[in-house]
């Protein structure tokens, strides 16, 4: 069975009209429950059952949970090394200032080995999803998302135009003029000119 990947529109951070290339980015199959992975590990043996499997599964996450507890990098053979991570619960600008209950613990990382990833990699198939189905997907800004954007627009050119704003957001033509509708009505936008000349700017510079 392929793995399925679908192509995206990559976000531009400096706002410019610049179009970014396309990235792939795989889509998800679904999520394999631990009865189905167990499941299909022991189809997979000729070895082990389903039983002796969920076992050894239970016995190495408890024993991995434990050494990493106490502060050990654990290495599963070709699966890569596990270790964790840990965070401050407030700000501290100087290490006397540090207590042991001003610490505690925050991620577990897996730094997966050369050899896994090169398994995979051999054992990949991609195949692109159908068009019909997943076009190139454009990411989509929230409102304050777009506000900031506007933002920075009109600070380097002074004034934007509908078009302008439809291109600078991805937003369809409708929704472009109800986004700089409510704007104005917010008191953020002021709108200059009339019909093919009309044009936004900043009302709280003015």
């Amino acid at each position: 069975m392929s793995a399925q990947y679908d192509l995206y529109e990559t976000p531009n951070p400096d706002n410019t009209e610049e179009q970014k290339p396309l990235h792939a980015r795989i889509v998800p199959s679904g999520t394999y429950s631990k009865k189905e992975f167990l499941e299909r590990a022991s189809r997979s043996s000729q070895t082990f059952n389903y039983n002796v499997i969920d076992a050894v599964v239970g016995v190495v996450i408890d024993e991995l949970a434990e050494a990493l507890s106490e502060g050990y990098t654990v290495e599963l053979g070709e699966l890569g090394y596990f270790s964790i991570s840990l965070k401050c619960t407030h700000k501290v600008m100087n290490k006397r200032d540090i207590r042991a209950e001003s610490i505690c613990f925050d991620n577990v990382h897996l730094r997966t080995s050369k050899e896994f990833k090169r398994k995979i990699r051999r054992e990949m198939e991609l195949e692109r999803v159908e068009k019909s189905k997943h076009a190139p997907r454009k990411v989509e800004f929230s409102i304050e998302q777009r506000q900031q954007m506007l933002q920075e627009f009109l600070k380097s050119n002074g004034g934007i135009t509908r078009l302008e704003y439809s291109r600078l957001t991805g937003l369809s033509r409708l929704k472009a003029i109800d986004d700089l509708n409510a704007f104005i009505k917010n008191g953020i936008l002021r709108k200059r000119g009339a019909g093919r000349t009309v044009f936004y700017v900043w009302k709280q510079e003015e």
